[in-house]
């Protein structure tokens, strides 16, 4: 989950109750409600008078030396100073879970030759669970396979899951899940993330290669296969899309994110964490939508995938977020709006740029004070305005695929929503 792409960015509140195959070492349980399941909760001006939401941070993934166009660095060491006893005390005091970036074929699985095995993150996950922090694994793989869960990326996505779970109870580590996080592959060129933001008129030559039906239908029959596998060993699966699949849903066409070189398929995932990143769109967009995108976004990713629609925020300290109070309302906006766990990008991020453990203690504590009455929760004209020019990039990109779509495509036309395949 990083600034320079498109969504992560650089992206369920229930305990494990039980072992999984016979082990009482591994908390990997599908949660009763998965996404897709249920209605959408929040109507345009309801609020949300419970508890709040609880606050969680996407880590682990300070690693200095990072330079994405050198594979080498995949395997650096991570920066751990962080991980203070202060930062325990407070993410064990508020029962805060970590989604931890796990590198395959670093942290776990096999290591290719000459590379090192690095056991930082694993020694992570070990304090997290001596200390009683929730812990998610999410899954990255190396920057020559794309990084992120992308179209190209399901076998190499589904080996590691497997090798997660593998490792975990071979290791005997808690862990309440695995998360994956589908989006453009690393290194997409910033051109044609800007262009989907700006309405994509005129700008075909930019999808050449990049459309092809045929490819995201293998894509979605193989990112489905990873949820059907975990669900019948009741493994959790969670997973943190670009929201541009919800701005891709509305016309029942999988045009942009074929585009985009992902997919989310309509499966019981645990939770579908969509990324609302203010300081992603202002980057691409060269405008800050506002805290109108995060309410835009919510009511979006319920009405698609029920209660399991929720969202992250991110990025600390960048863009929008340079304010800490510009954060703290957006965290107070989405306990409004009904949110039910919101991850935030990043732990490392929002320790540098806020003054370190107390900024964390604040968040979780806003996460448990809506705002009374509904305020500040509708939509607003900027937010409005972004997601109309990314429906036009839709629209372009649809009617362009049957002219550029790669050949050997099962059809000129795109995928189907919530279908996956076939046009």
């Amino acid at each position: 989950m990083t600034d320079r792409r498109f969504a992560p960015n650089r992206r369920g509140r229930r305990d494990a109750a039980g072992a999984v195959a016979g082990l009482a070492v591994l908390t990997l349980l599908l949660a009763p409600a998965a996404a897709g399941a249920g209605k959408p909760r929040v109507s345009p001006q309801a609020a949300l008078t419970g508890s709040g939401t609880r606050v969680a941070f996407w880590a682990g993934e300070a690693i200095p030396g990072t330079d994405w166009t050198n594979p080498a660095t995949y395997w650096n060491r991570r920066d751990t100073r962080p991980y203070t006893p202060r930062l325990w005390r407070v993410l064990r005091r508020h029962r805060i879970p970590l989604y931890l970036g796990l590198r395959y074929r670093r942290d776990f699985g096999p290591v290719p030759a000459g590379r090192p095995r690095r056991g930082d993150g694993l020694r992570l996950l070990r304090r997290a669970n001596r200390h009683g922090v929730p812990v998610w694994g999410w899954i990255l793989v190396p920057y020559t396979e794309g990084y992120w869960a992308w179209e190209g990326a399901a076998d190499e996505h589904f080996d590691a899951v497997r090798a997660l779970v593998r490792r975990a109870r071979a290791k005997r580590l808690r862990l309440r899940g695995v998360v994956l996080d589908p989006e453009p592959p690393l290194l997409t060129p910033f051109e044609r993330q800007a262009a989907i933001m700006s309405g994509g008129a005129g700008l075909a030559p930019l999808w050449d290669g990049a459309i092809d039906p045929a490819r995201q239908c293998r894509a979605w029959r193989g990112y489905a296969r990873i949820q059907r596998w975990a669900e019948r060993r009741a493994v959790r699966i969670a997973t943190a899309p670009s929201p541009l699949a919800l701005d891709d849903a509305a016309d029942g066409r999988l045009a942009l994110q074929d585009a985009a070189e992902f997919v989310v398929p309509k499966v019981p995932w645990h939770r579908v964490f969509f990324q609302a990143y203010r300081s992603v769109f202002a980057y691409y967009a060269g405008r800050d939508p506002g805290p109108g995108i995060v309410s835009s976004y919510f009511r979006s990713a319920q009405r698609e995938f029920g209660e399991g629609g929720q969202l992250t925020l991110g990025s600390a300290g960048r863009g929008p977020y340079r304010r800490f109070a510009a954060l703290l309302h957006d965290v107070r906006l989405a306990a409004t709006l009904g949110a039910d766990e919101l991850p935030i990008y990043s732990l490392e991020r929002t320790l540098r740029a806020y003054g370190g453990p107390r900024s964390v203690a604040r968040l979780a504590a806003a996460g448990r004070r809506p705002y009374a009455g509904g305020r500040a929760i509708a939509p607003t004209q900027r937010a409005a305005a972004l997601r109309a020019a990314i429906r036009r990039s839709d629209r372009a990109i649809a009617a362009a695929t049957p002219a550029i779509a790669a050949p050997g495509g099962a059809s000129g036309r795109p995928n189907r929503w919530p279908g996956g395949c076939g046009g």
